[in-house]
């Protein structure tokens, strides 16, 4: 009895021991996104275990209370936790790669990552949706290796150039493909919504693109939207709301210590400042509102003071906010994906506002066995106050704020305009009609731009799967845009408006894909697979606009065309179609080795009859050694890969004759021969790369070597002006760029409750201009006063060229009898080339609990550029660095350029002694400035983003504080930042000109799932 007693208490005693313990919770992304499908399981038995569904929400039941779990999700790095007695556990996974990762290629073919032969790189769609950008693009900024993004100046939302591997093409664009969900798009993804988007894979150069054709040379960059698949079943909602303020980060360095004037005389009417040192003196006041003299300061003279903010008391704290509603509707059969985006912002420049809002709806369903049916229709409307003006145009505020004397203030400038004895509004400056002057706050408020634009990008196809193994899908996509806006300027703008002018446009255009695509996949033996595709697409571009614009009013300031004394009508149009057929086919052995083919062959309406049909092949090996040989025990994963790829491209529309215009009622002919024998231009590029994890994938490394040729460019050359015309459209050039990327990645900690990533992207790009054509070593892309943008045979790509110094042979500067450098006669001198030695990103990325936090520090080491802006406020003398010698002089080669050696025409060392008023009107300003003189070195490190989040306990909220921009570890442009450019053609590349400040946001994101 005794023992049976003893035996019945410890079983009892154990039975805690056996019983089974529940334990639930929710699985995220660091940013706080539901992760739906992870997989949690047991580390004991990886048999059991469980799924999270659409809220990320897992439930699992353990043997014990001090088991193992383990949390996989593709796409992300893999994690244990260790229970420990708790029955909630909330984990957070950290962005990474997965040995099966599933990918989004070419037409939207989703593969497995590891058989990739050549180069694609995910990007998290949490990374693009907190500190996020008014234009998207902008937050892919240092996160992908190889891929540059410079913004230009024209405000909020504005337009950015981004490059992947360098500029290739002359005349056209080096710029990606963009595609949304199978949709090759006519514009880019600026104006989309984030908070759409489910992944995004950029597919790097013509190797990872040939299958889409004539632009997919320079690339492409593939959008997946979400659709609700995957969810579980019901009606679910998230609602995001995101708030940033925008602050200017100011880099001027402006002196506030000698007023406006010559020679050290005070002017009321100067526009420069080389006048007397500020110490409170009663001078004139320059303003020509006497009314506004008489009741500010009583009389018309004042006290000359320095005023050391008049120019950023200009900027205000700007805004971007974006609220996001969206909800997803899923059965056994269908998913609906339903969003709506408002997005409103505002510039650091008064009137440059936007207002934009996104609806977008996704419908996916198996209508009825094995037909697949994907619909989707994306609205999007833009409106912009005011588009800001940027670079040397005269209709550009800053152009006139940067050159405020600094004894000019705020409260008098501010007052912009009044209205004179004659009852006319007149702008409140002190030079009136000066030709490249005037009062910024009157350019703000009396030039406008206003501009709406709304677009619509639908798609709809059909998948039916006619066996197992053989599907047929149909797809037809439209993305269409409109566009209508106006420019005024009032009576009395200066140099481009004196008796004021109005014009209006509206233009639209479209790009519409029909296409279809066979596919067939097998496993041919055990050990070999093989998935074929047959398709072809039709494409047709169009564009219409029309234009009226006229000056003079009849009428002061009634905007009307009728009211202009001389109304021009334009119109514009292109239409052009692309036909094609392609097959591409992966042939898989052993499940590790991979062969790639693609064929693609258009016909453009473009190109002459003989030369319209171009085909282009591309192949691709990949090895998985990790897959077919025993590697090391610390290699968890090792493959190498190879790529051979070609890609033709065609021209715009209407080059293949010589076209005419009419001009009130004249006809003019185009001043460009066309070719006589157009061929299509094409890009031949190798790829070699290879990828490895290691130590439990706790290190990660991508390695990728290229080198393209674009070649047979269609662009144009000058010709005699005998001719009759100007130029002539030819086949040319060979531009190549070759380089090296890496992404490396680290997992320094990995414990249950903390977690430490280090992702490290690096770029290096070497560009080349072999040869550009018969009789041509150098061609001209564009100019200004200050410099030509060159291509020059044995240089990289874009090479600017200006005035410089005159030299002897042993390099020395020579200056003339005054002290002062001699000349060039000409833009003649190499002074700049933009492209970067190379491209860096760090990202760290650190979990512990319910918080996280992530910060990305974006590098460009090496290319230079020159500043327009230096060379207008040097020769003004408003630039800080003009008070030296003011009163004693200043020696060039010993107080400045004091690393160059300097000599006279004898060749005796400089010892002259010249006044800096003297030298920087020689070497500045706007129609004559010496480039060599304001070269500025590029490279720059910025702490790009930062965010730092927590979870609420149950998951359905996160809140985060985000940031982007936040300030300069170092910058050697010193006074502006180089990577903001005035446009985003090629030929703005190397120059700055009147840039506003880099921006600086930071603010809250909020995420509900509701």
């Amino acid at each position: 009895m005794k023992k049976l007693l003893l035996i019945t208490f410890s079983l009892f005693a154990t039975l805690p021991m056996w019983a089974q313990f529940q334990v639930s919770g929710k699985v995220t992304d660091a940013g706080g996104e539901a992760l739906i499908g992870a997989n949690v399981s047991l580390q004991s038995d990886p048999g059991k275990g469980t799924i999270t569904d659409f809220d990320g929400n897992y439930t699992i039941d353990v043997p014990g209370e001090n088991v193992t779990l383990v949390v996989s999700y593709t796409g992300y790095q893999p994690k244990t936790v260790a229970v420990e007695g708790r029955n909630e556990i909330d984990i957070v996974l950290s962005s990474g790669i997965e040995l099966n990762e599933l990918v989004v290629t070419a037409l939207g073919v989703s593969r497995q990552k590891k058989s990739l032969t050549y180069s694609a790189q995910n990007v998290g769609a949490e990374e693009l949706s907190q500190a996020r950008s008014a234009n998207m693009v902008n937050s892919l900024s240092g996160k992908v290796a190889g891929l540059s993004i410079t913004p230009s100046g024209a405000g909020v939302g504005a337009g950015s150039k981004v490059l992947l591997r360098g500029n290739r093409s002359i005349s056209g664009s080096s710029q990606p493909l963009y595609v949304v969900d199978g949709v090759v798009l006519n514009g880019g993804i600026g104006n989309l919504s984030p908070d759409d988007i489910q992944e995004m894979t950029v597919l790097k150069g013509a190797n990872a693109a040939a299958l889409y054709g004539s632009r997919a040379s320079n690339g492409a960059i593939i959008v997946t939207t979400k659709s609700g698949a995957g969810a579980s079943n019901g009606v679910t909602t998230t609602a995001n709301l995101t708030f940033q303020g925008s602050d200017p980060i100011h880099l001027l360095k402006t002196q506030a210590e000698y007023a406006q004037g010559s020679e050290g005389n005070y002017a009321p009417a100067a526009t420069t400042s080389w006048g007397p040192r500020m110490t409170g003196q009663q001078v004139e006041h320059w303003s020509n509102d006497p009314e506004y003299l008489q009741e500010t300061y009583g009389g018309s003279t004042y006290a000359l003071t320095p005023q050391p903010n008049n120019i950023k008391d200009l900027f205000q704290t700007g805004y971007e906010m974006a609220a996001n509603l969206s909800t997803t509707i899923k059965n056994d059969n269908s998913s609906t994906f339903l969003s709506y985006t408002y997005t409103d912002a505002r510039g650091i420049i008064p009137q440059n506002n936007l207002s934009r809002h996104n609806l977008n709806a996704r419908f996916k369903a198996e209508l009825v066995d094995n037909l697949e049916l994907d619909a989707k229709v994306n609205y999007i409307r833009q409106d912009f106050s005011d588009i800001q003006a940027q670079g040397e145009n005269f209709d550009n505020p800053l152009r006139y704020l940067y050159k405020l004397p600094p004894n000019i203030r705020t409260q008098d400038i501010e007052h912009f305009e009044f209205i004179n004895a004659d009852g006319q509004n007149t702008q409140h400056y002190w030079l009136p009609q000066f030709n490249g002057g005037g009062n910024p706050y009157w350019t703000i408020n009396n030039v406008k731009n206003p501009n709406l634009s709304e677009r619509v990008i639908g798609m709809v196809s059909l998948k039916y799967n006619l066996t197992d193994n053989l599907s047929i899908l149909g797809r037809s996509a439209l993305d269409r845009g409109s566009n209508f806006g106006d420019y005024s300027r009032y009576n009395d703008t200066y140099t481009t408006g004196k008796f004021g002018s109005y014009s209006k446009n509206f233009n639209y255009s479209y790009e519409w894909n029909n296409d279809v695509l066979l596919n067939f996949n097998t496993k041919l033996t055990s050990d070999i697979s093989l998935d074929l595709n047959f398709g072809g697409n039709n494409r047709r571009a169009k564009y219409d606009a029309l234009t009226g614009g006229g000056d003079n009013f009849q009428i002061a300031n009634l905007f009307s065309l009728a009211n202009t004394n001389d109304p021009r009508p334009g119109e514009g149009y292109s239409l052009k179609e692309v036909q094609s057929v392609y097959a591409f086919a992966e042939v898989g052995f052993f499940d590790g080795l991979f062969l790639d083919i693609t064929a693609r062959n258009d016909w453009s309406s473009t190109l002459p009859a003989d030369n319209r049909s171009y085909f282009y092949p591309s192949f691709g090996l990949t090895a998985v050694l990790s897959d077919l040989t025993t590697m090391p025990s610390f290699i968890d994963f090792l493959k190498i890969r190879g790529s051979w790829a070609e890609v033709g491209n065609d021209t715009d529309p209407y080059e293949l004759a010589r076209t005419a215009s009419i001009n009130f009622g004249t006809i003019q002919l185009s001043s460009t021969l066309p070719a006589k024998n157009l061929k299509p231009e094409t890009t031949r590029s190798i790829e070699f790369g290879l990828a490895s994890r290691m130590f439990n994938n706790n290190v990660r490394l991508d390695l990728t070597y290229y080198k393209s040729n674009t070649f047979d460019q269609l662009f144009r050359t000058p010709v005699p002006p005998a001719s009759g015309a100007t130029s002539i459209f030819q086949n040319g050039a060979d531009i190549q760029n070759k380089g090296i990327e890496a992404v490396i990645g680290f997992s320094p900690v990995t414990t249950g409750e903390f977690t430490w990533d280090i992702n490290f992207n690096f770029a290096k790009n070497v560009s080349k201009v072999l040869e550009i054509a018969e009789g041509f070593d150098k061609l001209n892309l564009g100019g200004s006063f200050m410099r030509d943008y060159e291509l020059r045979a044995g240089e990289p790509f874009g090479t600017v060229v200006s005035r410089g110094f005159q030299r002897d042979e042993q390099n020395r500067i020579i200056v003339d009898v005054n002290g002062l450098p001699k000349i060039t006669p000409g833009k003649t001198v190499p002074v700049s080339n933009y492209n970067p030695d190379w491209l860096g990103g760090v990202r760290n990325s650190f979990t512990y609990k319910d918080f996280n936090f992530s910060f990305l520090i974006d590098m460009r080491q090496g290319g230079t550029t020159i500043s327009f802006t230096e060379a207008i406020m040097a020769a003004d003398g408003v630039l800080e660095y003009t008070t030296q010698g003011r009163e004693g002089g200043i020696v060039f080669g010993q107080d400045i350029f004091s690393d160059e050696e300097v000599v006279t025409e004898d060749g005796t060392a400089n010892t002259i002694s010249v006044d800096p008023e003297d030298y920087y009107n020689h070497v500045g300003g706007r129609n004559t400035p010496v480039g060599e003189a304001f070269v500025r070195d590029a490279s720059n490190v910025r702490l790009r983003e930062m965010i730092l989040g927590y979870s609420f306990p149950g998951n359905r909220i996160n809140l985060s504080l985000v940031g982007r921009n936040l300030f300069f570890l170092s910058n050697k442009a010193d006074y502006f930042d180089p990577e903001i450019m005035a446009g985003t053609s090629n030929s703005a590349e190397g120059r700055e000109a009147f840039a506003p400040p880099t921006v600086r946001t930071f603010g809250l994101s909020l995420r509900i799932n509701l």
